[in-house]
């Protein structure tokens, strides 16, 4: 019930208890007439009407200072997120000097939205701007009271009562570090759909199980021909979808920065050692170049890869070393890290070195395939640093069977670890923050989604 209809009811009730008093007096005064009690009885009538008039009159005035209250505290809260969003680096902390701009340019809105009311009724509001952690609050109360000239002729010299409250609180985009650890080991240059990998596998001659060379599971040694043939025959492979879906992410992130370079993003692609295909930065447009393809491992690129293996006790640390601060996002120098790994999660410390002169044989140590090892992400876990996975997942081999016995061998690890690996990985990621995605629509729908999660938009939340 609104204030001033709870402060005129003992009011009026109490009208009405005198009035009925004096009605049972004139009932039993037997020498009266009809126009004194009719005179007598318009008296408290009079009274009575004026009273409501000034109820309504106290809520007209509360309904205008309720409109010029949360003007206010919009107007507060709007100005402080401006500020410190806009002045992330010209002060350390430039939250006094925006609360107090909000607090002046608040008072100011006030003003402008009560208007001729205040000349009615005058009053200051009060208004406070407060932040906490990332949250800005503003509150405005007010009150008032005017005399009620109707009551005077009841007896009394009542006033009424006009007073309210508004809050309103806005949650600020926090400033974030993301990391993009991409993996482009040889099992990233599978053809993104099932359909195209089956396809795929009857046109590539290193598919043929009758030879000895068989690459049914990852093409990445020299000699081999199956990423020239997805090139001829334009089958997109994942490596290629995982590309587009990190510049579509890009362009999110473009579009979401509404004050002042509020993201920064890197792109460290990785076999056996993290690289560096764009170094973290807000410079958005630089990264639409990153062509993801030219760090796959497929034994012909100039700087040595790892061929085939996949080393994440190489990746995490090097990582864990490169983020120097752990902020907590309320400005560009206290940003947030988020690392995103993307991958298919499987591990494996093999290398191979290609022959330097002829005569000589390659250096390979052999597959050792193995899911990711959890602990090597806690020490990032354990500084604050979100790490948020996106698993691509093995197509186990539909015929592992092979006359070559070291591809046979390698083809049923693969199979049996293939389970294990969603598990592995969600025990690396942090709470909440892993996502399984196959498609090339899936994958960019799971990169926005953890942008998503990763950031959150300032919003208003009005209370009465």
């Amino acid at each position: 019930m609104p204030a001033l209809r709870r402060e005129a009811l003992p009011m009026i009730a109490a009208l009405l208890s005198r009035f009925t008093r004096r009605l049972r007096r004139l009932r039993t005064d037997r020498g009266g007439n009809v126009v004194l009690i009719f005179a007598l009885s318009l008296v408290p009538l009079i009274g009575i009407t004026g009273l409501g008039l000034d109820y309504m009159r106290g809520v007209n005035y509360r309904t205008h200072f309720d409109r010029a209250a949360d003007a206010a505290t919009i107007t507060a809260i709007a100005t402080a997120r401006d500020y410190i969003s806009q002045n992330p680096k010209g002060e350390d902390d430039p939250t006094q000097s925006a609360l107090a701009l909000a607090k002046a340019r608040g008072l100011a809105a006030f003003r402008v939205n009560a208007g001729p009311m205040l000349t009615s009724l005058p009053l200051i509001p009060d208004l406070t701007v407060t932040r906490t952690g990332g949250v800005i609050t503003a509150q405005v109360t007010y009150g008032s009271s005017f005399l009620s000239p109707f009551s005077k002729v009841l007896g009394d010299m009542a006033s009424v009562a006009v007073t309210g409250k508004s809050v309103s609180s806005l949650t600020l985009s926090s400033y974030v570090d993301f990391y993009l650890l991409l993996d482009t080991s040889g099992s990233m240059g599978f053809p993104t759909s099932p359909v195209a990998q089956t396809e795929f596998g009857k046109l590539n001659p290193d598919m043929n199980e009758g030879l000895p060379n068989n690459c049914s599971f990852a093409c990445h040694f020299p000699g081999w021909k199956g990423f020239a043939l997805s090139k001829k025959y334009n089958v997109e492979l994942r490596i290629a979808t995982v590309s587009n879906a990190v510049q579509g992410l890009i362009a999110k992130a473009k579009s979401n920065l509404t004050l002042n370079n509020q993201f920064r993003i890197g792109l460290y692609p990785f076999v056996s050692k993290l690289e560096t295909a764009a170094g973290i930065t807000s410079e958005f447009d630089s990264l639409t170049s990153v062509d993801l393809e030219n760090y796959m491992d497929i034994g012909m690129e100039s700087v040595p890869r790892g061929s085939g293996g996949t080393h994440y006790d190489n990746v995490f640390p090097v990582v864990n070393r490169m983020i120097t601060n752990v902020g907590d996002g309320l400005s560009a120098k206290r940003a947030l890290p988020y690392v995103f790994v993307v991958t298919d999660g499987m591990n494996n410390n093999q290398t191979y070195e290609a022959p330097k002169r002829p005569g000589d044989l390659p250096k390979w140590t052999g597959s050792q395939a193995g899911p990711l090892d959890p602990s090597l992400c806690q020490p990032l876990k354990d500084r604050g640093i979100t790490i948020s996975i996106l698993h691509i997942p093995y197509v186990p081999i539909a015929k592992p069977n092979h006359p070559f016995p070291a591809v046979q061998a390698e083809n049923y690890r693969v199979n049996s670890l293939i389970p294990k690996v969603p598990g592995a990985l969600q025990k690396c990621a942090s709470p909440g923050y892993f996502r399984t995605a196959s498609s090339a629509t899936e994958i960019q729908e799971a990169l926005n989604a953890m942008f998503d999660q990763a950031t959150k938009i300032a919003r208003l939340v009005a209370a009465p």
